[in-house]
């Protein structure tokens, strides 16, 4: 299952998603970077395509999930570990495209759509060996408000709203270490060597 480095393995797979397939606008692969969006170098060098993680929470539809257990004996008999289940979350990006002319801003942005498009799900092939095999991230395109958009940028200083593409990772897992041991209880034969049907007095009043 996905460990502690899940959040940064997701990161860089959206990199590694787009170095290999934007296509529209001749890009560097080092200039498809992962950014702090308020340590961006000033100026921009052009073209360039930016990942922001920006919000980072807890996916309320699976804060609930059940833990497992392991019997550590053959037979289901015993003691075994339970492990609690995974802290999943949701990860926010925003991807913004720099270029010299806002042509050919809007021609990656298009293309970065594209290839999310064609890519919404990565699986444990672009997330790394520790990722199991039925564990795989949705990537889907967000919509906040006009508002909430400027807010961002504000936030860090900027001073001018900058047109971005807003991007959720979903169903991130981080695997818990911790286990607890835990008794379990042993089989019980079950048979109708001694078992009577009930008489009908037996039953309460108004039940045939």
């Amino acid at each position: 299952m996905a460990d502690a480095t899940a959040i940064l393995a997701v990161t860089q797979a959206l990199r590694a998603t787009l170095q290999r397939e934007l296509s529209v606008v001749a890009i560097a692969p080092n200039q498809i970077a992962i950014e702090s969006i308020d340590l961006l170098p000033t100026p921009v060098p052009v073209p360039r395509v930016t990942i922001f993680l920006y919000n980072i929470h807890e996916d309320p539809l699976l804060k609930n999930a059940a833990g497992s257990f392991a019997p550590t004996a053959p037979g289901g008999t015993g003691t075994g570990n339970v492990v609690p289940p995974p802290i999943t979350l949701d990860l926010d990006y925003m991807i913004c495209a720099w270029a010299s002319v806002t042509t050919d801003e809007h021609l990656l942005l298009g293309d970065v759509l594209r290839v999310f498009h064609d890519n919404a799900e990565l699986g444990p092939a672009a997330l790394g060996a520790s990722w199991a095999p039925d564990e795989a991230v949705q990537i889907t395109l967000g919509n906040p408000s006009i508002e909430d958009q400027a807010r961002i940028w504000t936030t860090f200083g900027f001073k001018r709203f900058k047109l971005s593409l807003y991007y959720k990772a979903r169903a991130v897992p981080i695997a818990s270490t911790r286990r607890f041991t835990e008794s379990i209880v042993r089989g019980r034969e079950l048979g109708t060597r001694g078992f009577a049907p009930p008489s009908p007095g037996d039953f309460p009043p108004g039940v045939p």
